[in-house]
């Protein structure tokens, strides 16, 4: 046999060498890897135990109120009678105050008291104030109707717990005047049927010395459900005014008493101050692109207007005031209240106090509806007419 040579001999043993250490090397890297491993294994199981023992924390809700609580319900009547101030609704306030009789029985403030209360309290913050110091009171609780709550008063005189209870010397005198003047007390009202017939789009100063013109006169909008023209229903209301107005002592001046006619609004404005009148009233009705929207609203001239003096402003935001105060409380519309603008020609060209009073939307149908009755006519008559009387009367 061939002996092998040194040469394969030492080559064999650096193989064996070699094989060893990559052995070697290979257990020690598997053993850190599998240590790394064991170790992740024990913070997993460590961080799971910690959070098996962490006690769950609730969190506690927030307490509701309960409605039917008298101290809730008074609380939420309160905030109720101070949005009706602020919107002169005349309804809410109604319907969330009653008093005591003295024979026990629960009565309701009449509407022409708390218009006027509601009118008088928009105005003095003093008197305001102390009236919602007045229903916080314990004497003040809470009672309910149909299961509707309302504020129970102990005192039924609204208008001494608000401030607006007349002076003695009035009452008195007023007792013994055998026969009191009719309310007119010979004051003249100019009204004003808004829009005609045909419209007239040739253009006028928007006011007195103005450069931006408008058209001179529009036809107006037309009812959504009955088809019924705004210039016709203008008219009808404002006839049925005129006949209120002479009924209760005034002397009335019409505009129009036909719809075929043609006056721009610059001159129906100066009509009413060339025919004596105290005051302009102007019929309109409204419209708009969403058919739910209702309610009623009087127009005003802004204390900024350029055209008018500040205390013609005034007077025509007094006017506008009183009669959606009283025509809300007459028909039970919505109070969108007064809406101060520069962009009327009709008010911009007044000489006298003016107001347009804007009474519905025509282009909703229940109101359209209802602004043809011959009921609700009358209703809307009697509200502009009581916000009359209440004007000269302050």
């Amino acid at each position: 046999m061939k002996k092998p040579s040194g040469n394969r001999v030492n080559l064999a043993i650096m193989i064996i060498v070699i094989v060893v250490l990559a052995l070697g090397l290979a257990a020690i890297l598997g053993y850190g890897k599998a240590r790394k491993q064991m170790e992740q294994m024990q913070q997993a199981q460590q961080e799971a135990k910690e959070v098996s023992v962490t006690p769950t924390q609730t969190v506690t809700p927030e307490p509701t109120e309960d409605p039917s609580d008298p101290a809730v319900q008074k609380k939420n009547l309160i905030a109720a009678i101070e949005k009706a101030v602020e919107d002169n609704n005349v309804k809410t306030m109604t319907a969330d105050l009653r008093y005591a009789a003295e024979d026990g029985q629960i009565g309701t403030y009449e509407k022409e008291d708390v218009a006027a209360v509601l009118l008088h309290l928009k105005k003095n913050q003093d008197d305001y104030q102390a009236f919602v110091e007045k229903l916080q009171d314990e004497s003040v609780t809470v009672g309910e109707e149909d299961g509707v709550p309302y504020l129970l008063l102990t005192d039924s005189n609204l208008r001494k717990m608000t401030g607006t209870e007349e002076p003695v010397e009035t009452v008195e005198a007023e007792i013994v005047t055998p026969t009191p003047m009719p309310e007119g007390n010979g004051k003249k009202v100019a009204i004003d049927a808004g829009h005609q017939a045909h419209g007239n789009s040739e253009q006028e100063p928007i006011g007195p010395g103005a450069s931006q013109t408008k058209a001179k006169v529009a036809s107006g909008t037309t009812g959504r459900t009955t088809g019924v023209t705004e210039y016709q229903l203008n008219l009808d209301v404002s006839l049925k005014l005129r006949d209120e107005l002479e009924a209760r002592g005034y002397e009335v001046y019409m505009i129009r008493e036909t719809n075929d006619v043609d006056i721009s609004n610059a001159e129906r404005a100066q009509l009413a101050a060339e025919s004596g009148a105290d005051i302009l009233v102007r019929i309109h009705a409204n419209g708009s692109d969403n058919t739910s929207v209702a309610g009623a609203l009087t127009m005003a001239p802004s204390t900024a207007n350029p055209y008018l003096s500040q205390e013609l402003t005034a007077e025509c935001q007094k006017l506008s005031q009183c009669i959606i105060t009283t025509f809300c409380a007459s028909t039970g519309a919505n109070n969108q209240g007064v809406y101060q603008t520069d962009e009327m020609s009709g008010l911009n060209w007044c000489s006298i106090p003016a107001t347009i009073v804007e009474m519905g939307y025509m282009t909703n149908p229940d109101e359209d509806t209802r602004m043809q009755t011959a009921e609700y006519q009358q209703q809307m008559v009697t509200g502009i007419a009581d916000g009359i009387d209440q004007y000269f009367a302050s």
